[in-house]
Protein backbone atom coordinates (compact mmCIF):
# COMPACT_ATOMS: atom_id res chain seq x y z
CA UNK A 1 0.00 0.00 0.00
CA UNK A 2 3.06 2.14 -0.30
CA UNK A 3 2.61 5.47 -1.74
CA UNK A 4 -1.12 4.43 -3.22
CA UNK A 5 -4.04 7.32 -2.93
CA UNK A 6 -7.07 5.84 -2.45
CA UNK A 7 -10.15 7.67 -3.79
CA UNK A 8 -13.09 8.60 -2.51
CA UNK A 9 -15.96 6.03 -2.70
CA UNK A 10 -17.40 5.51 -6.31
CA UNK A 11 -19.77 8.00 -8.02
CA UNK A 12 -23.31 6.93 -7.84
CA UNK A 13 -24.93 5.18 -10.68
CA UNK A 14 -27.32 8.38 -11.10
CA UNK A 15 -23.59 10.74 -11.32
CA UNK A 16 -22.20 7.97 -13.85
CA UNK A 17 -25.42 8.65 -15.92
CA UNK A 18 -25.25 12.52 -15.72
CA UNK A 19 -21.17 11.80 -16.62
CA UNK A 20 -22.23 10.44 -19.60
CA UNK A 21 -23.94 12.82 -20.96
CA UNK A 22 -21.02 14.75 -20.46
CA UNK A 23 -19.02 12.27 -22.07
CA UNK A 24 -20.95 12.64 -25.30
CA UNK A 25 -20.56 16.29 -25.78
CA UNK A 26 -16.40 15.88 -24.61
CA UNK A 27 -15.90 14.19 -27.37
CA UNK A 28 -16.54 16.96 -29.39
CA UNK A 29 -17.32 15.67 -32.47
CA UNK A 30 -21.50 14.45 -34.07
CA UNK A 31 -21.68 11.11 -35.69
CA UNK A 32 -22.54 12.78 -38.87
CA UNK A 33 -19.68 13.60 -41.56
CA UNK A 34 -20.32 16.61 -43.84
CA UNK A 35 -17.72 14.79 -46.19
CA UNK A 36 -18.39 11.48 -47.78
CA UNK A 37 -17.71 8.38 -46.48
CA UNK A 38 -14.46 6.63 -47.54
CA UNK A 39 -12.97 3.14 -47.70
CA UNK A 40 -13.27 1.77 -44.37
CA UNK A 41 -9.81 -0.53 -44.79
CA UNK A 42 -7.01 0.87 -46.91
CA UNK A 43 -3.29 1.44 -46.88
CA UNK A 44 -0.73 3.92 -47.98
CA UNK A 45 3.00 4.75 -47.76
CA UNK A 46 4.51 5.59 -44.66
CA UNK A 47 8.04 6.70 -45.93
CA UNK A 48 9.41 9.44 -44.46
CA UNK A 49 10.02 10.95 -47.85
CA UNK A 50 6.08 10.89 -48.27
CA UNK A 51 4.02 13.79 -47.29
CA UNK A 52 0.89 11.79 -46.85
CA UNK A 53 2.32 9.16 -44.84
CA UNK A 54 4.93 11.12 -42.45
CA UNK A 55 5.79 14.52 -41.14
CA UNK A 56 8.88 15.78 -39.45
CA UNK A 57 10.77 19.27 -38.75
CA UNK A 58 14.23 17.59 -40.51
CA UNK A 59 15.19 14.89 -43.06
CA UNK A 60 15.38 11.67 -41.84
CA UNK A 61 18.34 10.80 -39.58
CA UNK A 62 19.65 7.51 -38.31
CA UNK A 63 20.42 9.58 -34.76
CA UNK A 64 19.21 12.54 -32.44
CA UNK A 65 20.32 14.24 -30.07
CA UNK A 66 19.15 16.67 -26.74
CA UNK A 67 18.01 20.24 -28.10
CA UNK A 68 19.60 23.17 -26.64
CA UNK A 69 18.10 24.33 -23.47
CA UNK A 70 16.86 20.90 -22.21
CA UNK A 71 17.92 18.88 -18.97
CA UNK A 72 20.70 16.37 -19.52
CA UNK A 73 21.32 15.09 -22.92
CA UNK A 74 22.14 10.82 -24.08
CA UNK A 75 25.34 10.80 -22.40
CA UNK A 76 24.45 12.55 -18.90
CA UNK A 77 22.63 10.07 -16.25
CA UNK A 78 20.36 10.97 -13.48
CA UNK A 79 21.95 11.39 -10.12
CA UNK A 80 18.47 9.79 -8.74
CA UNK A 81 18.81 6.04 -8.02
CA UNK A 82 18.02 3.11 -10.73
CA UNK A 83 14.63 1.69 -11.34
CA UNK A 84 13.32 -0.33 -9.13
CA UNK A 85 9.85 -2.39 -9.43
CA UNK A 86 8.45 -0.11 -6.61
CA UNK A 87 6.82 1.75 -9.10
CA UNK A 88 6.11 5.21 -9.34
CA UNK A 89 5.02 7.48 -5.94
CA UNK A 90 1.59 8.79 -6.97
CA UNK A 91 0.68 12.83 -7.52
CA UNK A 92 -1.52 15.03 -6.16
CA UNK A 93 -1.89 18.33 -7.66
CA UNK A 94 -3.72 21.42 -5.86
CA UNK A 95 -6.89 20.42 -7.84
CA UNK A 96 -7.57 17.25 -5.87
CA UNK A 97 -6.03 14.99 -9.43
CA UNK A 98 -4.78 12.23 -8.04
CA UNK A 99 -2.28 10.10 -10.26
CA UNK A 100 -1.41 6.53 -11.00
CA UNK A 101 0.53 5.06 -8.27
CA UNK A 102 2.63 1.42 -7.32
CA UNK A 103 3.61 -1.25 -9.54
CA UNK A 104 2.36 -5.07 -9.14
CA UNK A 105 4.35 -7.97 -7.82
CA UNK A 106 4.27 -10.79 -10.03
CA UNK A 107 0.96 -12.64 -10.04
CA UNK A 108 2.08 -15.87 -11.30
CA UNK A 109 0.80 -18.60 -14.18
CA UNK A 110 -1.54 -21.58 -13.60
CA UNK A 111 0.97 -24.30 -13.89
CA UNK A 112 0.77 -26.71 -16.71
CA UNK A 113 -0.91 -30.17 -16.17
CA UNK A 114 0.22 -33.54 -17.51
CA UNK A 115 3.47 -35.91 -17.52
CA UNK A 116 5.24 -33.51 -20.35
CA UNK A 117 3.35 -30.41 -20.28
CA UNK A 118 4.30 -27.56 -23.45
CA UNK A 119 6.43 -25.08 -22.96
CA UNK A 120 4.53 -21.99 -21.40
CA UNK A 121 5.77 -18.48 -23.62
CA UNK A 122 3.86 -16.61 -21.08
CA UNK A 123 4.57 -18.48 -18.21
CA UNK A 124 6.45 -14.96 -16.77
CA UNK A 125 4.38 -12.18 -18.24
CA UNK A 126 3.10 -11.30 -14.54
CA UNK A 127 7.01 -11.19 -13.25
CA UNK A 128 8.76 -7.33 -12.81
CA UNK A 129 10.21 -5.99 -15.59
CA UNK A 130 14.28 -5.85 -15.58
CA UNK A 131 16.13 -3.37 -13.06
CA UNK A 132 17.37 -0.60 -15.42
CA UNK A 133 19.80 2.54 -15.21
CA UNK A 134 17.80 5.79 -14.30
CA UNK A 135 16.30 7.44 -17.00
CA UNK A 136 18.56 9.54 -19.05
CA UNK A 137 17.03 12.94 -20.98
CA UNK A 138 16.83 10.28 -24.04
CA UNK A 139 16.32 6.93 -23.49
CA UNK A 140 19.28 4.57 -25.12
CA UNK A 141 17.98 1.27 -22.85
CA UNK A 142 17.35 -1.74 -25.28
CA UNK A 143 15.04 -2.60 -22.04
CA UNK A 144 12.29 -0.74 -22.97
CA UNK A 145 10.59 2.33 -24.60
CA UNK A 146 8.69 5.33 -23.65
CA UNK A 147 5.04 5.67 -24.47
CA UNK A 148 2.44 8.78 -24.22
CA UNK A 149 -1.19 9.04 -25.38
CA UNK A 150 -3.46 11.63 -25.82
CA UNK A 151 -6.31 13.18 -27.52
CA UNK A 152 -5.22 16.22 -28.01
CA UNK A 153 -8.09 18.01 -29.36
CA UNK A 154 -6.81 19.93 -32.33
CA UNK A 155 -3.98 21.39 -30.30
CA UNK A 156 -6.47 24.27 -28.09
CA UNK A 157 -5.77 27.36 -27.50
CA UNK A 158 -6.80 30.45 -25.69
CA UNK A 159 -9.55 32.34 -27.76
CA UNK A 160 -11.65 29.58 -29.24
CA UNK A 161 -14.83 28.38 -28.72
CA UNK A 162 -13.63 25.62 -26.73
CA UNK A 163 -10.28 26.95 -25.59
CA UNK A 164 -7.24 25.35 -23.31
CA UNK A 165 -3.46 25.45 -23.80
CA UNK A 166 -1.79 22.24 -25.39
CA UNK A 167 1.71 23.65 -24.51
CA UNK A 168 1.20 22.73 -21.14
CA UNK A 169 1.49 19.09 -22.04
CA UNK A 170 4.89 19.51 -23.92
CA UNK A 171 5.85 20.85 -20.75
CA UNK A 172 5.05 17.95 -18.65
CA UNK A 173 6.57 16.12 -21.59
CA UNK A 174 10.10 18.27 -21.29
CA UNK A 175 9.71 17.20 -16.86
CA UNK A 176 9.76 13.65 -17.29
CA UNK A 177 12.94 11.58 -18.18
CA UNK A 178 13.33 10.10 -20.70
CA UNK A 179 11.75 11.77 -23.58
CA UNK A 180 9.22 10.25 -25.26
CA UNK A 181 10.15 7.43 -27.52
CA UNK A 182 6.55 7.10 -29.11
CA UNK A 183 3.43 9.81 -29.02
CA UNK A 184 0.09 8.02 -29.51
CA UNK A 185 -2.29 11.02 -31.12
CA UNK A 186 -5.67 11.28 -31.71
CA UNK A 187 -7.96 14.42 -32.99
CA UNK A 188 -5.27 16.18 -34.71
CA UNK A 189 -6.47 18.46 -37.46
CA UNK A 190 -4.30 17.71 -40.40
CA UNK A 191 -0.61 17.15 -41.83
CA UNK A 192 -0.28 21.24 -41.17
CA UNK A 193 -1.11 21.00 -37.44
CA UNK A 194 0.76 17.95 -37.00
CA UNK A 195 4.14 19.79 -38.10
CA UNK A 196 3.30 22.34 -35.43
CA UNK A 197 3.41 19.52 -32.37
CA UNK A 198 6.54 18.02 -33.85
CA UNK A 199 8.01 20.71 -34.32
CA UNK A 200 7.38 21.82 -31.00
CA UNK A 201 8.23 18.46 -29.52
CA UNK A 202 11.77 18.78 -31.45
CA UNK A 203 12.15 22.39 -30.31
CA UNK A 204 11.20 21.79 -26.57
CA UNK A 205 12.51 17.97 -25.83
CA UNK A 206 16.04 15.80 -26.59
CA UNK A 207 15.35 14.37 -29.42
CA UNK A 208 14.58 14.50 -33.38
CA UNK A 209 10.74 13.68 -34.01
CA UNK A 210 8.73 12.49 -37.02
CA UNK A 211 4.57 11.93 -37.39
CA UNK A 212 3.05 9.12 -39.72
CA UNK A 213 -0.62 10.85 -40.25
CA UNK A 214 -4.05 8.85 -40.94
CA UNK A 215 -5.40 11.43 -43.25
CA UNK A 216 -3.46 14.50 -44.68
CA UNK A 217 -6.26 16.20 -45.02
CA UNK A 218 -9.30 15.11 -43.73
CA UNK A 219 -13.12 15.88 -44.40
CA UNK A 220 -14.85 17.93 -42.30
CA UNK A 221 -17.67 17.08 -39.75
CA UNK A 222 -19.78 19.02 -37.65
CA UNK A 223 -18.68 20.09 -34.18
CA UNK A 224 -19.97 21.63 -31.32
CA UNK A 225 -16.93 23.11 -30.86
CA UNK A 226 -16.65 25.04 -33.72
CA UNK A 227 -14.55 25.75 -36.99
CA UNK A 228 -11.18 24.58 -34.70
CA UNK A 229 -12.29 21.17 -34.47
CA UNK A 230 -13.98 20.32 -38.10
CA UNK A 231 -11.09 18.73 -39.49
CA UNK A 232 -10.19 15.71 -37.30
CA UNK A 233 -7.42 13.02 -37.84
CA UNK A 234 -5.11 10.55 -35.83
CA UNK A 235 -1.09 10.01 -36.00
CA UNK A 236 1.52 8.15 -34.47
CA UNK A 237 4.88 10.02 -33.77
CA UNK A 238 8.34 8.80 -33.13
CA UNK A 239 11.91 9.59 -31.83
CA UNK A 240 13.92 9.34 -34.96
CA UNK A 241 17.06 8.35 -33.32
CA UNK A 242 14.83 5.35 -31.58
CA UNK A 243 12.61 3.96 -34.73
CA UNK A 244 12.73 3.54 -38.56
CA UNK A 245 9.16 2.95 -40.45
CA UNK A 246 9.41 -0.56 -41.79
CA UNK A 247 7.01 -0.86 -44.77
CA UNK A 248 3.26 0.96 -45.57
CA UNK A 249 1.07 2.36 -42.45
CA UNK A 250 -2.20 0.68 -42.31
CA UNK A 251 -5.41 2.75 -42.33
CA UNK A 252 -9.15 1.56 -41.21
CA UNK A 253 -12.52 2.71 -40.38
CA UNK A 254 -13.44 2.27 -36.71
CA UNK A 255 -17.25 1.10 -36.56
CA UNK A 256 -20.10 2.71 -34.61
CA UNK A 257 -23.43 1.51 -33.19
CA UNK A 258 -26.64 3.05 -35.43
CA UNK A 259 -30.15 1.55 -34.25
CA UNK A 260 -28.31 -1.20 -32.51
CA UNK A 261 -26.47 -2.36 -35.39
CA UNK A 262 -22.76 -2.28 -35.47
CA UNK A 263 -21.21 -0.60 -38.81
CA UNK A 264 -18.79 1.37 -40.33
CA UNK A 265 -18.87 4.95 -39.63
CA UNK A 266 -17.80 7.74 -41.44
CA UNK A 267 -16.37 10.39 -39.83
CA UNK A 268 -12.42 11.22 -40.79
CA UNK A 269 -11.72 11.14 -36.81
CA UNK A 270 -12.31 7.55 -36.42
CA UNK A 271 -9.77 6.30 -38.94
CA UNK A 272 -6.99 4.74 -36.99
CA UNK A 273 -3.62 4.35 -38.21
CA UNK A 274 -1.03 1.70 -37.72
CA UNK A 275 2.75 1.17 -38.43
CA UNK A 276 5.42 -0.72 -37.86
CA UNK A 277 8.83 -0.13 -36.56
CA UNK A 278 12.54 -1.00 -35.83
CA UNK A 279 13.49 -0.21 -33.23
CA UNK A 280 17.32 0.89 -33.99
CA UNK A 281 18.70 0.46 -30.33
CA UNK A 282 16.96 -2.65 -29.13
CA UNK A 283 17.40 -4.47 -32.84
CA UNK A 284 13.77 -5.54 -32.51
CA UNK A 285 10.68 -4.43 -34.17
CA UNK A 286 7.01 -2.95 -32.69
CA UNK A 287 3.82 -2.60 -34.29
CA UNK A 288 1.69 0.45 -33.08
CA UNK A 289 -1.66 1.85 -33.96
CA UNK A 290 -3.43 4.80 -32.98
CA UNK A 291 -7.22 4.47 -32.39
CA UNK A 292 -10.25 6.39 -32.25
CA UNK A 293 -13.46 5.02 -31.60
CA UNK A 294 -17.09 6.06 -32.04
CA UNK A 295 -19.00 7.95 -29.81
CA UNK A 296 -21.62 5.80 -27.84
CA UNK A 297 -25.11 5.22 -29.26
CA UNK A 298 -28.26 4.45 -27.43
CA UNK A 299 -27.75 1.89 -24.58
CA UNK A 300 -26.81 -1.72 -23.88
CA UNK A 301 -23.77 -3.11 -22.70
CA UNK A 302 -21.64 -2.19 -25.97
CA UNK A 303 -23.07 1.17 -27.08
CA UNK A 304 -19.92 2.16 -29.12
CA UNK A 305 -19.55 -0.68 -30.85
CA UNK A 306 -16.02 -1.13 -28.34
CA UNK A 307 -15.91 -4.78 -28.44
CA UNK A 308 -15.90 -5.39 -32.70
CA UNK A 309 -13.84 -2.15 -32.44
CA UNK A 310 -11.45 -3.75 -30.16
CA UNK A 311 -11.56 -7.49 -31.71
CA UNK A 312 -10.76 -5.91 -35.02
CA UNK A 313 -7.61 -3.52 -33.99
CA UNK A 314 -6.36 -7.14 -32.58
CA UNK A 315 -6.65 -8.69 -35.82
CA UNK A 316 -5.19 -5.90 -37.53
CA UNK A 317 -2.05 -6.18 -35.52
CA UNK A 318 -1.27 -9.47 -35.98
CA UNK A 319 -1.96 -8.38 -39.81
CA UNK A 320 1.08 -10.28 -42.24
CA UNK A 321 3.95 -7.60 -42.25
CA UNK A 322 3.19 -6.19 -39.37
CA UNK A 323 3.36 -7.96 -35.35
CA UNK A 324 6.98 -8.27 -33.90
CA UNK A 325 8.38 -8.07 -30.37
CA UNK A 326 5.87 -5.50 -29.31
CA UNK A 327 2.49 -5.40 -29.86
CA UNK A 328 0.93 -1.44 -28.68
CA UNK A 329 -2.28 -0.10 -29.26
CA UNK A 330 -3.92 3.19 -27.68
CA UNK A 331 -6.32 6.22 -27.57
CA UNK A 332 -9.18 7.46 -27.32
CA UNK A 333 -11.85 4.50 -27.13
CA UNK A 334 -14.91 6.68 -26.65
CA UNK A 335 -16.38 3.22 -23.67
CA UNK A 336 -15.46 3.44 -20.29
CA UNK A 337 -13.78 0.40 -18.95
CA UNK A 338 -16.62 -0.33 -16.48
CA UNK A 339 -19.90 -0.22 -16.81
CA UNK A 340 -22.58 1.73 -14.15
CA UNK A 341 -22.51 -1.23 -11.74
CA UNK A 342 -18.26 -1.53 -12.08
CA UNK A 343 -18.33 -4.74 -14.17
CA UNK A 344 -16.23 -4.62 -17.02
CA UNK A 345 -17.48 -3.92 -20.69
CA UNK A 346 -17.21 -7.09 -22.58
CA UNK A 347 -14.78 -5.30 -24.73
CA UNK A 348 -12.59 -4.18 -21.67
CA UNK A 349 -13.09 -7.87 -20.24
CA UNK A 350 -11.72 -8.85 -23.82
CA UNK A 351 -8.73 -7.10 -24.28
CA UNK A 352 -6.97 -7.26 -20.73
CA UNK A 353 -5.52 -10.10 -19.85
CA UNK A 354 -5.04 -9.09 -16.12
CA UNK A 355 -9.01 -9.78 -15.54
CA UNK A 356 -9.05 -12.87 -18.18
CA UNK A 357 -9.61 -11.23 -21.13
CA UNK A 358 -8.98 -13.81 -24.15
CA UNK A 359 -6.82 -10.88 -26.27
CA UNK A 360 -4.37 -11.06 -23.16
CA UNK A 361 -3.40 -7.38 -23.29
CA UNK A 362 -1.75 -5.23 -20.14
CA UNK A 363 -2.90 -2.23 -19.52
CA UNK A 364 -0.50 -0.84 -17.37
CA UNK A 365 -2.73 1.68 -15.46
CA UNK A 366 -4.44 -1.45 -14.47
CA UNK A 367 -1.38 -3.49 -13.55
CA UNK A 368 -0.18 -0.48 -11.43
CA UNK A 369 -3.80 -0.23 -9.66
CA UNK A 370 -3.42 -3.88 -9.06
CA UNK A 371 -0.17 -3.22 -6.11
CA UNK A 372 -2.48 -1.53 -3.76
CA UNK A 373 -5.74 -2.96 -3.51
CA UNK A 374 -8.68 -0.94 -4.23
CA UNK A 375 -8.59 -1.29 -8.34
CA UNK A 376 -11.84 -0.14 -8.76
CA UNK A 377 -10.77 3.13 -6.50
CA UNK A 378 -7.63 3.67 -8.34
CA UNK A 379 -8.91 3.65 -11.51
CA UNK A 380 -11.65 5.62 -10.79
CA UNK A 381 -8.50 7.84 -9.70
CA UNK A 382 -6.99 7.67 -13.01
CA UNK A 383 -10.30 8.94 -15.14
CA UNK A 384 -9.36 10.58 -18.31
CA UNK A 385 -12.49 12.69 -19.16
CA UNK A 386 -15.05 14.29 -17.29
CA UNK A 387 -13.90 13.39 -13.63
CA UNK A 388 -15.41 9.95 -13.46
CA UNK A 389 -14.95 8.29 -17.16
CA UNK A 390 -11.28 6.28 -18.25
CA UNK A 391 -11.82 5.95 -21.84
CA UNK A 392 -8.34 6.57 -22.81
CA UNK A 393 -5.76 3.66 -22.94
CA UNK A 394 -2.67 2.00 -23.64
CA UNK A 395 -2.05 -1.43 -24.33
CA UNK A 396 0.52 -3.81 -24.95
CA UNK A 397 1.24 -7.55 -25.74
CA UNK A 398 4.86 -9.16 -26.75
CA UNK A 399 5.65 -10.85 -29.65
CA UNK A 400 4.75 -14.72 -28.16
CA UNK A 401 0.40 -13.58 -27.64
CA UNK A 402 2.14 -12.43 -23.89
CA UNK A 403 1.11 -9.69 -21.73
CA UNK A 404 3.93 -6.97 -21.97
CA UNK A 405 5.75 -5.64 -18.79
CA UNK A 406 5.21 -2.17 -18.06
CA UNK A 407 6.59 0.08 -15.27
CA UNK A 408 5.68 3.72 -14.11
CA UNK A 409 2.10 4.03 -15.76
CA UNK A 410 0.98 6.95 -14.60
CA UNK A 411 -2.03 9.42 -16.05
CA UNK A 412 -0.93 13.07 -16.23
CA UNK A 413 -3.23 15.10 -14.15
CA UNK A 414 -4.18 19.01 -15.07
CA UNK A 415 -2.04 20.64 -12.20
CA UNK A 416 0.95 18.09 -12.89
CA UNK A 417 1.04 20.18 -16.31
CA UNK A 418 -0.01 23.33 -15.62
CA UNK A 419 2.82 23.02 -12.38
CA UNK A 420 5.72 22.03 -15.14
CA UNK A 421 4.72 24.97 -17.79
CA UNK A 422 4.81 27.72 -14.63
CA UNK A 423 8.53 26.30 -13.84
CA UNK A 424 9.12 26.63 -17.89
CA UNK A 425 7.74 29.63 -18.70
CA UNK A 426 6.62 31.53 -15.06
CA UNK A 427 3.02 32.38 -16.29
CA UNK A 428 0.66 29.87 -17.63
CA UNK A 429 -3.39 30.10 -17.21
CA UNK A 430 -4.41 27.54 -14.63
CA UNK A 431 -8.14 27.33 -16.20
CA UNK A 432 -7.39 26.42 -19.39
CA UNK A 433 -6.73 22.71 -19.59
CA UNK A 434 -4.30 20.78 -22.35
CA UNK A 435 -7.16 18.50 -23.24
CA UNK A 436 -10.53 17.78 -21.95
CA UNK A 437 -8.73 14.19 -21.86
CA UNK A 438 -6.20 13.22 -19.90
CA UNK A 439 -2.84 11.53 -21.05
CA UNK A 440 -0.96 8.68 -20.08
CA UNK A 441 2.57 7.85 -20.49
CA UNK A 442 4.44 4.09 -19.19
CA UNK A 443 7.08 2.08 -20.06
CA UNK A 444 6.78 -0.62 -21.91
CA UNK A 445 9.77 -3.44 -21.48
CA UNK A 446 10.75 -6.51 -24.11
Amino acid sequence: MDGIILAPSHPSPARRLASSLVLVLAACGADNSAGTEQDPDTEASSSSSGAIATTSTTAAASTDAPTSGTTGDASTTSTSTASTDTGELGTTGTTGEPGTTGEPGSTGEPAGTGDEPPVDLCAHQDDAPPAVDAPKAINDDPAFIQVYVNNVENLKIQGEQCPGDWTDLIAYMKSIQPSPDLFLVQQISDSAQLDTLVERMTDEMPGIFEGIIADADPWTQLSPCGKEKEKQTNAIIIRQGRFSVVGEKHVWQSWVNKDGECVRNNQARTRNVMVKLHDKIADKDVTVASLHWATAQGEGPDPACAKQNVLEADEKLHKKAFGGDLRIFGGDFNEPDRKDNDDWRPWYAEANGDVGGALNYRDPIFRACKSGGGVQACLDDNWTIGGDKRIDMLFGQDGHGCRARTRRAHTITYAEAEAAAKELTGDTDPDLNYSEHRGIRAEFYY
